[in-house]
């Protein structure tokens, strides 16, 4: 399991932080300068996210390919949301002032650390897997550029609003989600979706680059504080995956697929999206707290990663 497992993860998970150490050491270099990360964040938002989800889920969404694909977007939704739950008691008294921290707990990187994972660890399998991840990104998109938005976004009193969470990455997912479901993906011309596809390759680079320079702008001095590290740190790396490997390992409905239990293990046990990075630089909030949260997360996930997907196939072996 070690050779099979836990190196090929671990492998693919310091790939993502080392592109994340260079970038940050070119900022603190002053090479890439905090004028260049708010630049890359607005256009990581404005076209290149937008032009990534709408290129993905017009060629690889097919709902008849696989008659259960709503199933993993609500499970998506399900897996968030009891983030979320934990996060509310865990950050019970200073809720309202520690939205984004619950945010970091509850938000996984469903994409941008999953699919090098994916990969590195399969091979015949890779096709399917990827199919799979689609459709629960799906979900997390939606979520994540809605609730997750505000709540890294907006100030301790902010409501939120139908306006506060329309955002081109969102408007960008329902609406070829739209155009899938009524059967009109083959009408989109292909003078449209070439240039749209090739900008869309763009973005993932671009926003692990956007990560590792927020991250390397984060002052040492002004991590969080370490009761908040302890809860989000076991929120994200530690109790959600444990109540996921529990879940798959008590029910046998993903008998037959063992790749969807693989990919829940993985989504459950991955680092904060990336994505609430780039919000917080194109809409506004607390950089340092968020990215300091992030940092140590990211640090600590270079190991937990491997060993929950490790454990959970050592668990059913």
């Amino acid at each position: 399991m070690l050779a099979t497992t836990f190196i090929p993860v671990f492998k693919a998970v310091f790939a993502i932080f080392f592109v994340a150490i260079v970038s940050g050491i070119l900022v603190r270099r002053n090479i890439i300068k905090q004028s260049d990360i708010q630049s890359l964040s607005h256009i990581t938002v404005l076209v290149l996210l937008p032009s990534l989800f709408f290129s993905k889920i017009i060629n690889s969404f097919s709902p008849s390919s696989f008659v259960y694909w709503w199933v993993l977007p609500l499970i998506a939704f399900a897996m968030i949301g009891l983030g979320l739950g934990i996060s509310y008691l865990f950050f019970l008294k200073t809720r309202k002032q520690k939205k984004a921290l619950m945010a970091v707990a509850s938000f996984m990187n469903a994409n941008y650390m999953v699919l090098p994972i994916a990969m590195m660890l399969y091979t015949k399998e890779l096709n399917e897997f990827l199919t799979y991840c689609f459709l629960f990104i799906l979900g997390v998109s939606i979520s994540l550029w809605s609730i997750g938005k505000h709540m890294v976004t907006a100030g301790e009193n902010e409501k939120v609003s139908l306006l506060g969470i329309l955002n081109p990455p969102l408007i960008a997912s329902i609406s070829s989600i739209i155009i899938v479901l009524i059967g009109w993906a083959s009408y989109v011309p292909d003078f449209v979706m070439v240039p749209v596809e090739f900008i869309g390759q763009a973005a993932i680079p671009i926003a692990t680059i956007v990560l590792g320079a927020t991250l390397g702008s984060v002052s040492i001095k002004k991590l969080p504080d370490f009761v908040d590290v302890l809860r989000v740190v076991g929120i994200k790396l530690f109790i959600l995956p444990a109540i996921m490997v529990f879940v798959l390992y008590q029910t046998q409905w993903l008998a037959n697929y063992p790749l969807i239990a693989d990919l829940l293990v993985l989504q459950a046990s991955v680092a904060p999206a990336t994505l609430l990075i780039i919000q917080v630089r194109k809409y506004g909030g607390n950089s340092q707290e968020v990215g300091g949260m992030m940092l140590i997360n990211y640090a600590v996930c270079i190991f937990t990663i491997p060993a929950w997907l490790t454990f959970w196939r050592m668990l059913i072996a």
